[in-house]
């Protein structure tokens, strides 16, 4: 039985004249401060998106021994290289709502041999499936526990002796993209990912200003992308660009009003192809 329910507009809104600032791109912050630990020096990161997601985020990483350091808008991540994850004081890490987080976080882990670490999410999250990453990551050697559980919480054990895979990806996730090609990071040999559905390339850019050892060969209308992992990563500087999404709810209420005007500010890409 359907329930009814009603609305009340007490007033129209009027003609309006508005600045707004967009925030920085939250998958793209994710993206860089993960990156950043896996490469060798300091990265500064100007423009880390201000949430719980990415708070928790940066609350792992230091949990798994990365020094991170932020002052006024910017965060100094300090990398030690790949693998070089340190096995957390209650073996336990927590992912929040962020199916970002905890994917990428645990493809990372998978080429981590020196301890076993639990990944906890929200309610929300611990209700998700996470087959689409366990499948591929125990093709490379990961062991996830319990055996045959596709939910969180889940216990990650990393191996020593990864596998390059190749992977077909046809559902267009660019979590699941991403989280082969971290792993690949740490993974000797060349791992293939052939991209039937295009989705967001924010981690192959990425890699890419990072001179990681990566290429992309676009094939009609699919992509084929080669990554030989174990190649020492330098730090890198990057400046988050902001998140047109962001602004929707307000370019749609200027446009349904009126007389309205609104100026959109937001960092933009130094590269063309990041503004996604």
């Amino acid at each position: 039985m359907s329930k009814k329910f009603s609305v009340v507009i007490n007033s129209k809104v009027k003609k309006f004249i508005k600045t707004i600032i967009v925030d920085s791109d939250k998958s793209i912050s994710h993206r860089a401060l993960l990156i950043a630990s896996q490469c060798i020096g300091s990265s500064s990161l100007k423009g880390i998106l201000q949430s719980e997601d990415v708070n928790n985020t940066i609350l792992c990483l230091k949990k798994l021994g990365v020094k991170i350091k932020k002052r006024n808008k910017k965060y100094t991540v300090y990398g030690n290289g790949l693998g070089s994850f340190r096995k957390p004081i209650k073996s336990s890490l927590y992912v929040g709502n962020s199916g970002t987080l905890a994917r990428m976080l645990i493809a990372l882990l998978a080429t981590e041999s020196n301890f076993k670490v639990k990944i906890i999410g929200d309610e929300s999250l611990n209700k998700r499936d996470m087959k689409r990453i366990i499948e591929p990551l125990s093709k490379i050697g990961c062991t996830f526990y319990p055996k045959n559980k596709s939910t969180l919480p889940l216990i990650i054990q990393g191996t020593s002796m990864p596998l390059a895979q190749r992977h077909i990806e046809t559902i267009g996730s660019a979590q699941v993209k991403s989280a082969i090609l971290l792993a690949a990071l740490n993974t000797p040999g060349i791992t293939e990912v052939e991209e039937r559905k295009i989705s967001r390339n924010h981690t192959e850019n990425i890699l890419t200003h990072i001179k990681a050892n990566i290429k992309i060969k676009k094939i009609k209308k699919k992509n084929i992308i080669l990554l030989r992992g174990q190649k020492n990563l330098s730090s890198f500087n990057l400046d988050i660009p902001g998140d047109p999404s962001s602004a929707a709810p307000f370019i749609i209420l200027t446009l349904l009003t009126t007389g309205s005007k609104l100026l959109i500010k937001m960092l933009i890409a130094t590269q063309p192809e990041w503004a996604l």
